[in-house]
């Protein structure tokens, strides 16, 4: 068998090495054991800062939120501005109904964002001719022609040919114009045709924001 020598530690010479003394965290100030070195801080502390880190995170979010103007919220604003500035009846069948119980009908289909929002698009209607009589289209032509012109119908069907995307920047720049033209119908005790103009002006404004992206 092997003989196995032990080895003698030979002492290192100089002044041995102090072991460092526990210091305080450097934010409550009081000696516990160090969850985060870099930052020196207890494991309390450590919790603390990621719950503030976690608050902070959730505020931006709530304000990104706040602030992103999603396409189905300018179909809101869109909708409320249509049956809050027209009769409150509905175009094909002219059935009176409170602007709450109409919809806001379109002459050309959603799908076609370019004349989705256009206020020379859109009349209220009755929940019942606009999701079950495909008819009242012919209706809903026949009305526009007849409050904004001759040609409106046509013009739309060439508009909607058109490609138009929007981003959240000029989507939060038409909800700002017609919320603030909704606003004024509601406040003002305005005539029809008075109503009439003020989608006019808020048909001026759309068009300037939205004739640039228009290809």
């Amino acid at each position: 068998m092997l003989k196995r020598t032990a080895t003698k530690k030979i002492p290192v010479k100089g002044i041995p090495e102090l072991k460092e003394i526990q210091k305080p965290c450097s934010d409550c100030g009081k000696i516990k054991a160090i969850a985060n070195k870099t930052k020196r801080l207890c494991a309390t502390c450590v919790m603390k800062e990621k719950k503030e880190k976690q608050k902070v995170r959730k505020e931006i979010k709530r304000k990104l939120e706040k602030e992103t103007i999603s396409q189905s919220k300018l179909d809101q604003i869109t909708s409320w501005l249509v049956r809050g500035a027209h009769i409150n009846k509905c175009h094909a069948c002219e059935i009176t109904l409170d602007p709450k119980g109409l919809q806001c009908a379109h002459f050309v289909g959603r799908t076609k964002v370019a004349t989705r929002y256009h206020l020379n698009n859109l009349l209220p209607a009755c929940p019942r001719c606009n999701l079950y009589t495909p008819h009242h289209v012919w209706n809903l032509g026949k009305s526009l022609n007849r409050i904004w012109g001759t040609d409106t119908t046509e013009d739309m069907l060439q508009l909607s040919n058109k490609i138009l995307k929007l981003s959240n920047y000029d989507r939060k720049l038409i909800y700002d114009v017609y919320r603030t033209c909704l606003t004024e119908i509601e406040e003002g005790n305005y005539s029809q045709d008075q109503k009439y103009q003020k989608l006019h002006q808020a048909l001026k404004d759309y068009n300037k924001i939205v004739e640039p992206l228009l290809k």
